[in-house]
């Protein structure tokens, strides 16, 4: 192995299941070196998404926080080929944060190149470290971030002010992981989770301070957009940053593009569908690597469009995929959960279930199947996240710098999974 090319050497360690790369490295320093670049942390995320179950809690003192983290065995598990593949039981972490007392907020929580980000407060003099379950943290406070992989984890501070954490990306030269903050106002008419994006800013985590990046003119209008105010997120693709918004004056939707190694911002169209509300779509990313938009439409029944980008160089080559229909066997209708904010929507793809889209609010998550054309539901803990989610091996100095902390297994977590659906 030692006389292999690197490039030979590369292949075939990417082929390995994720958790085995960090045993790979303590082979020797070439194997090491090959595994901890950047670019080979690209290769891995080409593999589709598997989703994970995460439980924030503070039970271990009052000053750690714990965090349980499990992905779904053989149903979504990307490194599930086999039936007899044994996957790792779940992890459950242990965050010490010194004297630093945080509430972690669940429904905050993303997944952004294989680092998990938490929102978190502090609480008063009075109040016990806990687990908030049923509301967000207030604007600014602490950001938890946590590779559940390798254990790295590190506590930044937000901006102050009114905004929110829209996106996290592996930076594509230096692998170091940054942070998008987006400070915004209320808007003045129309929207309900919409808010106009005043100021946008970056942070390399372990630097100092934040940075603004101005935002382009859209079409020689002003710069003001209209963005989620809570629950968006940004969708990472071909080390650029998506984001689904509405330039101010216009009534058509557009993508906003952040290229991560130059720090610019630009614009891409959207798909032309009198269904596509900003305020209730969600942009998210299949597992070839094809950018899809899922808008709600109410007339004349229920049904959520399913729009893909062919062509990534070509912004307008979006397709109407598919049309699905919200209204279930039994009566229910899905629409209301899926236009809630704090719903979690995933598209993910099992080895046995083929494409999926996931659909999460309170204690019910539900699953349509491409293949098989019709929705399963099953229970789910109400203090438990699911979330797309794809695994990195960065070493904890790249990602977070100086800001790097190292967690430690605490005791094994009494909550065990659901794995299958039901038909309904």
């Amino acid at each position: 192995m030692a006389s292999l090319p690197d490039d030979v050497l590369v292949d075939i360690l990417r082929r390995l299941p994720v958790r085995c790369v960090g045993c790979c490295r303590a082979v020797c320093r070439d194997w090491n070196a090959a595994t901890s670049r950047p670019s080979f942390d690209r290769v891995l995320a080409r593999r589709p998404a598997a989703v994970a179950e995460v439980t924030p809690s503070h039970r271990c003192s009052p000053l750690v926080q714990a965090v349980a983290f499990d992905l779904f065995r053989r149903r979504w598990h990307p490194d599930s080929v086999h039936h007899k593949v044994v996957v790792a039981s779940p992890r459950r972490l242990s965050l010490d944060c010194g004297a630093t007392r945080l509430i972690l907020s669940p429904q905050t929580l993303r997944s952004w190149d294989g680092v998990l980000c938490i929102q978190a407060s502090t609480p008063g003099a009075q109040d016990e470290p806990r687990v908030s379950s049923r509301q967000a943290p207030p604007d600014g406070g602490d950001c938890v971030l946590l590779n559940p992989l390798t254990g790295a984890y590190a506590v930044v501070s937000a901006p102050a002010g009114h905004g929110r954490i829209i996106g996290g990306y592996s930076h594509p030269v230096t692998g170091r992981f940054h942070l998008v903050h987006c400070s915004h106002e209320a808007a003045d008419s129309g929207g309900g989770d919409l808010a106009v994006a005043t100021m946008i800013r970056i942070l390399a985590v372990g630097d100092t301070g934040w940075r603004q990046v101005p935002l382009l003119p859209w079409q020689g209008g002003g710069s003001k957009i209209l963005v989620k105010s809570q629950g968006d997120r940004s969708v990472n693709l071909h080390g650029n940053l998506h984001w689904l918004v509405q330039p101010s004056g216009s009534a058509r939707a557009a993508l906003l593009v952040l290229d991560a190694a130059r720090e610019e911002f630009l614009y891409m169209a959207a798909p032309e569908s009198r269904a596509l509300d900003v305020a209730t779509a969600r942009l998210r990313l299949l597992s070839g690597d094809k950018l899809c938009i899922l808008a709600l439409a109410r007339r004349p029944a229920p049904a959520l469009e399913m729009w893909v980008l062919d062509d990534y160089s070509n912004p307008r080559s979006w397709r109407l995929r598919d049309k699905i229909r919200m209204v279930l066997m039994d009566g229910t209708d899905l629409s209301p959960t899926f236009a809630a904010a704090a719903a979690a929507v995933e598209v993910v793809e099992g080895v046995e279930e083929g494409e999926e889209i996931l659909l999460r609010l309170g204690g019910w998550a539900y699953a349509y199947s491409f293949r098989h054309k019709w929705w399963g539901k099953a229970s789910v803990a109400q203090t438990e996240t699911l979330l797309a989610h794809r695994e990195s091996v960065m070493p904890r100095e790249i990602s977070f710098g100086v800001s790097a902390y190292l967690a430690h297994a605490a005791e094994k977590s009494p909550w065990r999974m659901t794995q299958m659906y039901h038909e309904i």
